[in-house]
């Protein structure tokens, strides 16, 4: 089958740990299909320096069109956002019609994607699937309503990354019978146990060092600065933070290694270094780096009322309130203090490894599109 992905979210070698989860799943679909990858790329990231060991192995044909991007602001009571949209339709479907082959189907990651394709997947009325995994569906997705509302007759269906999703769609007005969800997954022969030892070695961490890992964008919705909060709070100078990622600002202080953003075959490495990994995220559509930290097998802190909920119990982890700083406080003291659980923690998460494999969920995938474009046919 000729699939079409279209992402703004893909790595590149100016910025190798964009999107990883994204190029995951591709690798592993295009085990099954030919897979064309369209990932418009802004101009000024031109200007980034590259990686010097790329971002991995690319097994498809991956196009980056170029597009003029102004950001999200107002000017004289013009959102700026409008002309980026604009620019980046216009270079996504230039490169649709320039395709040598015609698709059997375009699969887009997240409802932003799909929207520059519209007028090419009605054109040729090719079938249509949206990977919907946004974190939440604010404020700037709704004021894409007219948009959105373009895409509610040429979908031919969704799939959602959890129940959260799933309800979002539903509110935004798409029709729940279009809907599955396949959690994300992670691939189980990269992320794995390592001799932690020899992991904080290699960051010139102390072995004593107890570390507590974050890895993510530096933001409030994150929550990397209320790590730090809780850390101070408990005044323990046995306490090593290592923060991975990047964005904003955090908070000064004199026990944390900051280290910018790294292809995902290299985080591996980073989170084996890890003793736990703390997330007091706001909200997500399903963590793939708390998946990543799982199949490491290394203990989780992360938020009541989101979709950590599903993704680690207190077997595995410890679910705190993630604007509580005493609790999260709290939870990082219970996990350095008591040796014995945080090793049945890890015992446990090593009899759950495999239960989220990417390569099943690839299948699953794959096997969904399959039908769709078997139906789509029967049709004609």
């Amino acid at each position: 089958m000729e699939l079409v992905v279209i992402s703004d979210n893909y790595p590149s070698k100016e910025i190798p740990n964009k999107g990883a989860f994204v190029y995951n799943l591709v690798q592993e679909l295009g085990n099954y299909h030919n897979i064309t990858v369209i990932a418009p790329f802004k101009v000024h990231e031109l200007f980034n320096s590259t990686a010097k060991d790329g971002y991995g192995k690319e097994r498809c044909k991956v196009y980056r069109p170029i597009y003029l991007s102004f950001s999200n602001k107002k000017i004289l009571g013009i959102n700026t956002h409008i002309w980026s949209r604009y620019f980046k339709a216009k270079a996504v479907n230039k490169c649709l019609n320039n395709l040598p082959v015609k698709p059997d189907m375009v699969y887009a990651h997240f409802l932003s994607n799909a929207i520059p394709g519209l007028s090419y997947i009605n054109k040729h009325l090719v079938p249509l699937v949206i990977a919907s995994g946004e974190s939440s569906y604010s404020e700037s997705t709704k004021a894409l309503k007219k948009d959105l509302h373009g895409l509610k007759d040429c979908t031919h269906h969704f799939i959602c990354v959890s129940e959260g999703n799933k309800k979002g769609l539903v509110e935004l007005g798409f029709s729940e019978h279009k809907m599955s969800i396949i959690p994300n997954a992670v691939d189980y022969s990269l992320f794995k146990p390592m001799d932690k030892n020899t992991c904080k070695e290699k960051l010139g961490i102390p072995k004593k060092k107890f570390v507590v890992g974050f890895v993510g964008h530096f933001i409030h919705r994150k929550g990397p600065n209320r790590i730090i909060e809780a850390i101070t709070q408990l005044a323990d100078k046995d306490i090593q933070l290592v923060c991975v990622g990047g964005k904003e600002n955090l908070i000064t202080n004199d026990f944390t290694k900051t280290i910018p953003p790294v292809p995902n075959y290299q985080l591996p490495e980073l989170y084996n270094a890890f003793d736990i990994f703390v997330l007091p995220t706001l909200n997500e559509g399903h963590c793939n780096a708390i998946e990543e930290a799982k199949a490491c097998c290394i203990p989780v802190v992360s938020s009541l009322g989101t979709t950590a909920e599903l993704q680690i119990d207190n077997t595995t982890g410890i679910l705190i309130n993630p604007m509580e700083i005493g609790e999260i406080a709290a939870a990082i003291h219970t996990l350095k203090s008591n040796d014995s659980i945080r090793s049945s923690m890890e015992q446990n998460l090593r009899l759950k490894r495999g239960e989220q494999s990417l390569k099943n969920r690839a299948q699953k995938i794959s096997s969904l599109l399959e039908n769709i474009v078997k139906d789509n046919q029967k049709k004609k």
